[in-house]
């Protein structure tokens, strides 16, 4: 199916991604005495279950969001010690609304979420509030110099991934070295919406392996009667983040592990049996 969401797992390496998590003060899921022996296969169930325990909600209504039932992306990390990771999005009408990952590193479960939305959030956990972010997650831009959208999906999907390459990020490590980010041509989720506003999205990842750092939004939305192309560039890991357009810096995010009330939350699950 055209609009359909980029299944697959990838063997490689890098981690800092993640997927919003809770800190439910020191509470934790799961907690055991010592890290459990884990095959790939159990590791990936168990990833699966975090994250479908998750119940997101947009906006002053609590409109529940819908959770795509399998990851867009999955990112074993040997570099970082990650054996196993995974991202999934939430939407709404079709419009991802929430990115999230969760991963197992040292024996321990982490999480860590991302606002997509231009609404506020809400995620709980067996009914209780964990993330709750006081603003919106993004804000796009207008696209500069960019074509008109195509008439047809195909020939769009091709001038998405022009575009996208027009973009370069950076990872920053604390030493002061920067490490360049590799670009995934393919989108790792596809979306078409009812909305009037709204024709066409992507969500492309510049990754370290196959570690999603840095998410760009690329949507077609109608603007002063017209569609035309406008982008967002959002983070996937504590670390801090640089991203050019054309040469030319136009993202920066410092290093931060976010909070519960902020667009960007990481945190760890605990160790599990």
């Amino acid at each position: 199916m055209f609009y359909s969401i980029v299944r697959r797992g990838i063997l490689l390496s890098a981690s800092t991604c993640c997927v919003a998590v809770v800190w439910f003060g020191h509470a934790r899921v799961g907690v055991g005495e010592e890290p459990a022996k884990k095959t790939e296969g159990d590791s990936r169930e168990t990833i699966d279950r975090i994250a479908k325990n998750y119940e997101l909600f947009l906006g002053a209504d609590s409109i529940p969001l819908e959770m795509e039932p399998e990851p867009v992306l999955r990112w074993p990390n040997v570099t970082r010690d990650t054996r196993e990771g995974a991202t999934y999005v939430w939407t709404w009408d079709g419009r991802p609304e929430a990115i999230a990952c969760v991963w197992e590193n040292g024996g321990y479960w982490s999480h860590a979420f991302h606002s997509l939305s231009e609404s506020k959030l809400v995620a709980k956990h067996n009914s209780r509030t964990i993330w709750h972010p006081e603003k919106e997650g993004i804000k796009f831009s207008r696209f500069p110099e960019a074509p008109t959208p195509a008439d047809s999906a195909v020939k769009r999907l091709v001038q998405m991934r022009e575009l996208a390459r027009r973009f370069s990020c950076r990872l920053m490590h604390d030493d002061g070295n920067s490490e360049e980010l590799r670009f995934l041509p393919r989108p790792l989720y596809r979306y078409k919406t009812e909305r009037k506003d709204l024709l066409d999205g992507a969500l492309f990842a510049f990754v370290q392996g196959t570690d999603p750092e840095v998410i760009l939004v690329l949507e077609v939305a109608r603007e002063q009667g017209q569609f035309e192309w406008r982008y967002v560039l959002t983070r996937r890991s504590m670390r801090a983040l640089e991203g050019d357009l054309d040469g030319k810096r136009i993202w920066s995010a410092a290093r931060t592990a976010g909070g519960a009330g902020e667009a960007w939350f990481h945190g760890a699950l605990g160790r599990m049996n």
